[in-house]
């Protein structure tokens, strides 16, 4: 690679992100105070952060160009990783199997899955480009796709699996195709909805029922009221870092992963909701800049796809928080506590900078 590609290498997003991280470290950190079994979670955060951060610098020495070639084994992989964790995934709640576990690292493939995924499908639908995909493009993508969907929905994880299906309809989307397409898919998924909810497991349906009618279960709702709480209680400056009530007395539950906005809200207020609201935008649009200076299709849906990646979760976790959308177990971009899901994003912003620095430099 040429050094003058380095010239085009984009600075301010990945300073973006590293503010968005920085600030989850800290937020754990506090989150986690006083829990002996939490000590060392923003610890291992920050080691997933410098991992993550190594591999972006890696990934964007590739050219992404030479992934087009690897469609099919990308694919392939990616059925072998959602098959093995159906087959030896493990998880701390019940029967869920979503972490693999090596030593003492856990691995939740789903992500690296849905990276892998997002390549593939970014050249298959480019692969008429400049023209729109044929109907051929459409159904093997809409399958291909649907079967790794399928995968991440029996381990179960659901929430998951509607990334898989966002990051796939916003691919389809850019890539030109008529929009009758998606929307047939889209009405059809609607109208299965209803009779795929009776067949969920238990927790999945009383996560729907909950959020339908929140007196239903007061138990259940009880998490929820301390997030409503939390967030209101920090008014425009927040109680202090550090200093939040349902926070630090422990009456917020999976404080540090589902429900660290509440935490940010309590304990930084308003202005610092503001904060990371804004280093969200401006990530969003450095990542459509991006896009839209791509050099060829290819380019551009990888980066929309990552951008998918980011802001989706982004959405669901932030409606879970303010009771707008049901409970999902999908984590605060950069900020939740997690490793696969931190590295995975890490690793998809390298995608983008390999696409950027392939192109024609930035006005900013």
């Amino acid at each position: 690679m040429r050094k003058s590609a380095w010239r085009y290498f984009d600075w301010k997003l990945l300073l973006i992100a590293l503010a968005l991280t920085v600030i989850g470290v800290a937020m754990i950190y506090s989150a986690t105070r006083g829990s002996e079994d939490l000590a060392d979670v923003w610890r291992k955060q920050a080691i997933y952060a410098t991992v993550g951060l190594a591999l972006m610098f890696l990934t964007s020495l590739i050219n992404y160009r030479l992934l087009e070639s690897l469609q099919w084994p990308l694919y392939i992989l990616t059925l072998a990783m959602l098959g093995l964790t159906l087959l030896f995934g493990k998880s701390e709640i019940g029967h869920v199997r979503r972490f693999i576990f090596i030593g003492g690292l856990s691995i939740q493939p789903a992500f690296p899955a849905l990276l892998m995924l997002g390549i593939s499908q970014a050249s298959l639908l480019s692969r008429n480009a400049p023209n729109p995909p044929g109907v051929q493009e459409f159904v093997l993508s809409l399958l291909t796709t649907g079967v790794a969907a399928f995968l991440v929905y029996k381990q179960p994880n659901l929430s998951t699996a509607t990334l898989y299906g966002a990051v796939w309809a916003a691919l389809v989307f850019t890539s030109g195709m008529k929009l009758g397409y998606l929307g047939g898919v889209g009405l059809g998924g609607t109208l299965v909805i209803p009779l795929l909810l009776p067949h969920l497991p238990d927790y999945m349906q009383n996560r729907v029922y909950n959020f339908m009618d929140p007196r239903r279960d007061p138990w259940a709702q009880f998490n929820l009221d301390q997030a409503l709480i939390s967030i209101g209680s920090g008014k425009l400056w927040g109680k202090g870092f550090a200093s939040g009530t349902q926070s630090q007395l422990h009456f917020l539950r999976v404080r540090h992963t589902d429900f660290i906005f509440s935490v940010i809200c309590e304990e930084l207020g308003f202005v610092g909701a503001v904060l990371i609201l804004g280093l969200f935008g401006l990530l969003l649009w450095r990542l459509l800049r991006i896009a839209a200076n791509a050099g060829d299709a290819t380019g551009q849906l990888i980066v929309v796809g990552v951008i998918t990646y980011i802001f989706y979760q982004l959405i669901v976790n932030l409606g879970m928080n303010l009771s707008l959308l049901p409970v999902a177990g999908l984590p605060l971009p950069f900020i939740s506590s997690g490793g696969s899901g931190l590295v995975i994003a890490y690793i998809g912003l390298g995608l983008v900078q390999s696409v950027a620095m392939r192109q024609k430099p930035l006005e900013f």
